[in-house]
């Protein structure tokens, strides 16, 4: 097999969607600067959500969100930013991250209950390149998985459960290969609100320059991830 091939798909996938966020949150600031929506609007939208966040009720919304939509294969980068968008960066990542990880132990429950065959026989491609990835580590193979776009999030959590990867390890490994991409896409998102809530040019600048930041980081470690990983299509 040949472990590059990932890389190109990967980067240009991370890079695409976000100079499409970033192309979107310039229109809608060229929308408020031609007076055709106003800032104040959007600012109080902004605020009234960041009330949300004192709410009892708000978490145990977020993780049913994020399990519901997962399930439904909702992209989950879209959930993230959404997420970082809305609400404070520490908040952001801790709803994020619960929400993610819930939805990882459901959709592993799923897989073990629908067993190896069906999952194998009805995921077609995306299984088979899924597959190549899980190893006998079972951490190093769910931290690969979770970073690398291989396949969509729900059917890889299903697929470990199908698999009947140890529940623990599989947790440990999908925690620390979900929080730094978490942490990028959460940085792209809260900038993409700074840029809408900017009073002057420096302060848009400085937050495109910080979105531009976070997609570079996270590249960079999708590269390192897959040079380092001996598995490819």
């Amino acid at each position: 097999m040949n472990e590059k091939k990932y890389l190109p798909s990967a980067v240009k996938r991370l890079l695409v969607f976000a100079l499409v966020l970033l192309m979107l949150s310039l229109m809608w600031r060229y929308l408020i600067e031609r007076g055709l929506i106003t800032s104040e609007k959007i600012q109080q939208s902004l605020d009234q959500s960041a009330q949300w966040s004192q709410q009892p009720w708000l978490m145990p919304a977020v993780i049913l969100t994020y399990v519901v939509l997962l399930g439904l294969m909702f992209p989950l980068t879209v959930l993230v930013v959404a997420t970082g968008f809305l609400f404070d960066p520490y908040w952001a990542v801790l709803c994020a991250t619960i929400g993610s990880l819930t939805s990882s132990a459901v959709s592993y429950m799923l897989g073990h209950l629908v067993g190896r065959e069906a999952m194998e026989k009805h995921g077609g491609r995306m299984v088979r390149k899924a597959e190549a990835f899980m190893q006998n580590n079972v951490v190093k193979s769910m931290v690969v998985i979770n970073l690398l776009p291989i396949a969509p999030f729900t059917m890889t959590n299903m697929l470990a459960g199908a698999f009947k990867m140890r529940f623990l390890p599989y947790m440990v490994g999908s925690a620390l290969g979900l929080v730094p991409g978490l942490l990028g896409v959460i940085l792209l998102g809260e900038q993409l609100g700074r840029i809408l809530r900017a009073t002057g040019s420096s302060e848009i600048f400085r937050a495109l320059g910080i979105a531009l930041l976070a997609v570079g980081g996270l590249a960079l470690l999708l590269y390192w991830v897959n040079k380092s990983t001996p598995h490819g299509e």
